[in-house]
C-alpha cells in the first residue's frame, strides 16, 4: 500500500516510528510536511494569525499529497486545515487521524469539522465525547514503542554506575513539572534533567539540567542506565498517559508515573506499585525504590516482556489498519 503522513520529519518522532513500521511492514510510505512546501522556514505563528497564510500552506501540501497518489493519507498534525482532509477525500483516498496528545493541543479545534474516514484518539474521555457529542467515527487506540530504536540496554550495576543517575526526567520542562520536580529535590531526591526548557524555567533546577534532549540509542542507555525514570504527566492527560510511558517501559527501564485508572489495563500487575497520586506518595516511592534494585529490576524486567508482546508499533498499526 502506498500511504502518505502528515507530520513532521522529526527523528524519534511518531510520524518517524509510524513510517518505520509501515516501511519494515512493506509498504511505501513518505512524510508531508509543511517544511517542505516553501523554501524559506514555516512562521508556526503566523499560521495561528493569518488564515490566508494558512490556506497556502495547506493547499500547496495537498497539491502534494494527491500528486503522491496514495491508498491512504495519516494525518497527525492537528492544525491540517480542512481543505486538504476534503481535498483527499474527493479524490476518492481514504484519510485518518491519529491523536497522539491530549486535549490542550488542539488549537481551533479542526479536527472536529475535518472529515476524516476515521479518528484515533488514545484518551478514552476523548474517545467519549468524539464519539457520543458529536458522532465521530472514533477508535481508541493504545500509544507504542519501537523495539528497533527503544532497545533495552543490558548492563545491571555497571552501567548504574556509569550513568549515575538516581533519577532521571526528560521530556518539555513545562511549570507544572518544574513545580513537582522542585519539590522532590526540597525532599533531597537526586534529579537530572533532559529536554527542552520552556517558559519560567525554575532556577533551582538549573544545575540539574544536562543541556539538551536525548533521542534515539542515546536516550535507551540513559533510560535504562538510570535506577528511577520519573514521568509526570501533563496534567491534561485526562484518562490517559503520554507515549513517554511506552518508551520507557519499552525500553526495559524503572519508571514511576502519575496513577491513572487506565493503568489497570496497561500494566501487567496492580499500578499502585509503580504509580503515585500525589507528590508525597512521588516522593515516597522513590525513595522506596532507591534502596531496593532486586525489586526495580524485578518489575522492569516483568513490564518489558509484557510491552514487548502487546505494545510495539506493529501492535499499534494492525489494530489501526484493522479498524478502516
Amino acid at each position: 500500500m502506498k500511504i502518505a503522513i502528515i507530520g513532521a520529519k522529526n527523528f524519534d518522532s511518531l510520524e518517524f516510528h509510524i513510517k518505520d513500521e509501515l516501511i519494515h511492514q512493506g509498504h511505501q510510505v513518505q512524510i508531508f510536511d509543511y517544511k517542505q512546501n516553501f523554501s524559506r522556514k514555516v512562521d508556526y505563528g503566523l499560521i495561528l494569525i493569518s488564515e490566508r497564510y494558512e490556506k497556502k500552506l495547506n493547499i500547496k501540501l495537498l497539491e502534494r499529497i494527491v500528486t503522491y497518489k496514495p491508498d491512504l493519507v495519516i494525518g497527525v498534525y492537528k492544525h491540517i486545515h480542512p481543505l486538504v482532509v476534503k481535498g483527499v477525500r474527493e479524490k476518492g483516498i481514504k484519510i485518518i487521524h491519529i491523536n497522539p496528545d491530549q486535549l490542550t493541543t488542539l488549537r481551533n479545534q479542526q479536527i472536529f469539522v475535518e472529515p476524516y474516514d476515521a479518528y484515533f484518539t488514545k484518551d478514552p474521555y476523548m474517545l467519549n465525547f468524539m464519539k457520543s457529542n458529536i458522532g465521530l467515527n472514533v477508535f481508541q487506540y493504545q500509544e507504542a514503542f519501537n523495539p528497533r530504536f527503544h532497545k533495552k540496554v543490558e548492563g545491571g550495576p555497571l552501567l548504574e554506575e556509569e550513568v549515575n543517575i538516581d533519577v532521571l526526567c526528560f521530556g518539555t520542562l513545562y511549570p507544572y513539572r518544574n513545580r513537582m520536580l522542585k519539590l522532590l529535590k526540597e525532599e533531597g531526591v537526586k534529579i537530572k534533567l533532559f529536554g527542552r526548557k520552556a517558559k519560567y524555567f525554575d532556577p533551582i533546577l538549573e544545575s540539574d539540567f544536562l543541556g539538551k534532549g536525548v533521542y534515539g540509542a542515546e536516550k535507551a542507555k540513559f533510560l535504562n542506565g538510570s535506577k528511577i525514570v520519573f514521568n509526570n504527566f501533563h496534567y491534561a492527560e485526562v484518562e490517559s498517559v503520554n507515549n513517554k510511558f511506552f518508551e520507557i517501559n519499552g525500553c526495559g527501564a524503572f519508571q514511576i508515573c502519575d496513577y491513572k485508572p487506565i493503568l489497570n489495563q496497561l500494566l501487567p500487575f496492580d499500578p499502585k506499585q509503580v504509580s503515585f497520586s500525589n507528590i508525597n506518595e512521588a516522593n515516597a516511592l522513590i525513595k522506596y525504590y532507591l534502596n531496593k534494585p532486586e525489586k526495580r529490576v524485578e518489575i522492569r524486567d516483568i513490564i518489558h516482556d509484557h510491552f514487548l508482546e502487546n505494545y510495539t508499533y506493529k501492535n499499534m498499526l494492525n489494530y489501526i489498519l484493522s479498524n478502516i
